[in-house]
């Protein structure tokens, strides 16, 4: 037996679905299946209070929507339509600018068809049948969303999606949530690598960073001076990764980074986070860059010309 819920929804330029005429809203007429059928729920969403009023005929004249008597009128943005019957409907909003879009939906099959014959054409009967109606189909309208409430960027996002997504540990520190979330899948997934470490890092303070395990500078190393100068500023030259930041990074994101750090970094392994500083250690060897040059001493005071003559005595 066919069920099937039925639907007419509002394109994104209303212009295309109806007119505006002196402030109010006229739809066009939208066909239904059967003369006499009737029709189930409009709702609009709307910027403000509107007064609606709906029409149904089997064979309406084209313009005389005005002339004839509404099927329902009512001040309500969701109006339940059992008992608007006809092949037929149209409906006006007033005032039409506060119409934003809009949804009319209707039965494949009245919503008694399938009672047994003796209950079929109680009015009574098929409008409280209708209100649970209405009720699945919100439950319905709900379900269809549940998708959209998964994802961290959505308008309604899950409440508990955190839990979900195994990012409990990282609320409530000062990160940015959202983007924290969306990215959750693939931080789990690259936790513990130099990948991870980096996307962490980005959404965190908002930049990248230099990341140095001590094999990459220490294995290269003869010097001892320059050995202990490597080791100032790498941390201390502990067996491990430094994280070198740009000087003018904020303290404050780099104090939240340190807050999570060790639910990304390896079991076991240290880890330093420094703050490049506008200083460097140098060697005992200096040399001039390329184009590079040295202007001349401006001349002692007494080997001036304007000074004239000078005894000493």
């Amino acid at each position: 037996m066919e069920q099937t819920i039925r639907r007419y929804r509002s394109d994104w330029d209303l212009a295309r679905c109806g007119q505006l005429e002196n402030g109010i809203y006229r739809s066009r007429w939208y066909p239904g299946l059967r003369p006499g059928m009737e029709w189930l729920r409009l709702s609009l969403a709307v910027s403000g209070p509107v007064f609606v009023r709906v029409y149904a005929a089997d064979d309406p004249a084209p313009g005389s929507v005005y002339e004839m008597e509404p099927a329902l009128e009512r001040a309500a943005s969701d109006l339940l339509l059992y008992g608007v019957k006809g092949l037929s409907l149209c409906f006006t909003v007033e005032p039409g600018d506060a119409l934003v879009s809009y949804e009319l939906t209707f039965p494949g099959l009245s919503i008694d068809s399938a009672l047994p014959a003796v209950m079929q054409g109680d009015d009574t009967l098929r409008k409280l049948l209708g209100i649970y109606q209405s009720l699945y189909m919100d439950v319905n309208r709900e379900l269809a969303r549940f998708p959209e409430r998964l994802s961290p960027r959505g308008p309604d996002p899950l409440p508990e999606l955190h839990r979900w997504l195994g990012a409990s540990s990282w609320m409530g520190l000062g990160l940015p949530e959202r983007e924290m979330l969306a990215a959750a899948v693939e931080l789990n997934r690259l936790r513990g690598t130099k990948k991870g470490l980096r996307l962490l890092v980005r959404l965190v303070t908002g930049q990248s960073c230099e990341i140095a395990e001590q094999f990459q500078w220490e294995e290269g190393i003869r010097s001892a001076q320059e050995r202990e100068d490597c080791k100032r500023l790498y941390g201390g030259g502990q067996s491990g990764v430094t994280l070198l930041f740009p000087a003018g990074t904020p303290a404050e994101k780099l104090s939240v980074l340190k807050s999570v750090l060790d639910d990304f970094i390896p079991l076991g392994v240290p880890y330093t986070v420094v703050r490049r500083e506008e200083a460097a250690a140098m060697d005992g060897h200096s040399y001039l860059d390329g184009g590079a040059e040295i202007s001349d001493p401006p001349p002692a005071e007494l080997d001036g010309p304007e000074d004239g003559e000078w005894i000493l005595e």
